[in-house]
C-alpha cells in the first residue's frame, strides 16, 4: 500500500505554496483583534470563520456561549483545558466575534448549527 503525500490530500493555502507564509502572522493575538490592529484573517469575523475549522468541541462550546448570551441557557462559566496549540485562542476569538455581533451568523462559515439561538445576528 502506498501512502499519498500530504500535499496531494490537503492542499495548503496560497501563502504556504508561494512561500510567503509569515509564521508571526499565524499566531492569533486577541488584544490585537480587540484594538483593530490584527491581520484581516483574524480581524474580520467572516474571514476568521472561513479559515477556522470548527471542531465538535468548539461547536458545542459556541452553542453554549450563544445560548447563554441570548438568554436560552448555556453555561455562564467555561473552562478551556487543552495543551499548547490545542485551539484555546482560536476558540476565544470565535467567542469574541460572535459576542461582538458585527456580522450576522448567516455570513459566518461553519456556525450555522447555532443560528437558532442568536437574537442579535439579524
Amino acid at each position: 500500500m502506498t501512502i499519498k503525500p500530504w500535499r496531494e490530500i490537503a492542499v495548503p493555502h496560497q501563502d504556504v505554496l508561494k512561500d510567503t507564509f509569515q509564521e508571526s502572522e499565524f499566531a492569533a493575538d486577541i488584544s490585537q483583534v480587540h484594538q483593530g490592529k490584527a491581520t484581516p484573517e483574524y480581524q474580520d469575523a467572516s474571514q476568521f470563520f472561513a479559515r477556522t475549522y470548527i471542531t465538535e468541541g468548539m461547536a458545542l462550546l459556541l452553542d453554549s456561549v450563544v445560548k447563554c448570551l441570548s438568554g436560552h441557557g448555556g453555561d455562564p462559566v467555561i473552562q478551556l483545558q487543552t495543551a499548547f496549540g490545542g485551539g484555546k485562542t482560536h476558540t476565544m476569538l470565535a467567542v469574541y466575534h460572535l459576542a461582538k455581533g458585527e456580522r450576522p451568523v448567516s455570513e459566518l462559515s461553519g456556525v450555522s448549527v447555532i443560528r437558532l439561538y442568536v437574537k442579535y445576528s439579524g
